[in-house]
């Protein structure tokens, strides 16, 4: 096998949270009385956590102090997210398929990824259960910078001894490259995920798999 460990995204990758996140973040705005969004429109939003879907609303819609201050907007959202962040929350079809033939080619498994830390634990113990994970690095703003930083590529890759020759990151955003980028390991693009909801340009085509076959292909190379 080339890789010995497979390090995964976790929101648009290896979950589908679309409507977790677009009912957690309408349920925000209603409270704060702001701008809803639609299903479509909520996916452009995602990325970089909740505090960056915070970043994004309040440069986009331009609002100023006056009406909300970031801080506060990112505290309702967070005690939304934390109510809804498990609303129909499905695996994208042969994830499971993927995590068995990691764990029968004993081949470790972790999570890099941008949804708060806490939350991110939870999502994996109430949906990924059956599986183990080396390592589960969230955001933390206190702990754990966000992704492009490599800092949680980097920490599993020390504290496993693994070398970034022998590990592969799957995302589905541009962040996620930028990440692999920043830490030097390789990475494949999911075409499943919310990067390309997002339209996002510009992603290598050799980069990108449109099923979970593909994946164990490269990780078989």
């Amino acid at each position: 096998m080339k890789y010995k460990l497979v390090l995964f995204d976790l929101d648009g990758t290896l979950t589908d949270t679309l409507e977790a996140i677009a009912k957690s973040v309408n349920s925000a705005f209603e409270e704060l009385n702001l701008k809803t969004y639609s299903l479509a429109e909520c996916s452009g939003l995602i990325g970089n956590g909740i505090a960056g879907i915070a970043d994004k609303v309040f440069a986009m819609e331009k609002y100023d102090e006056n009406t909300v201050t970031p801080e506060i907007m990112k505290k309702i959202l967070r005690k939304h997210y934390s109510k809804h962040y498990n609303y129909n929350v499905k695996l994208y079809e042969g994830i499971d398929k993927l995590l068995d033939f990691l764990e029968e080619n004993n081949i470790e498994a972790g999570i890099v990824t941008n949804k708060d830390h806490e939350l991110a634990l939870d999502t994996v113990k109430k949906n990924l259960s059956k599986w183990k994970f080396v390592h589960i690095i969230g955001a933390s703003d206190k702990e754990h910078p966000r992704k492009p930083s490599s800092y949680g590529i980097d920490k599993i890759s020390e504290e496993t001894g693994i070398g970034k020759e022998e590990i592969l990151y799957v995302g589905d955003m541009d962040v996620d490259v930028q990440t692999a980028k920043n830490s030097g390991v390789d990475i494949v693009y999911c075409n499943w995920g919310f990067g390309k909801l997002k339209g996002e340009k510009n992603i290598p085509e050799n980069i990108k798999v449109d099923t979970v076959n593909e994946i164990i292909e490269k990780i078989k190379a």
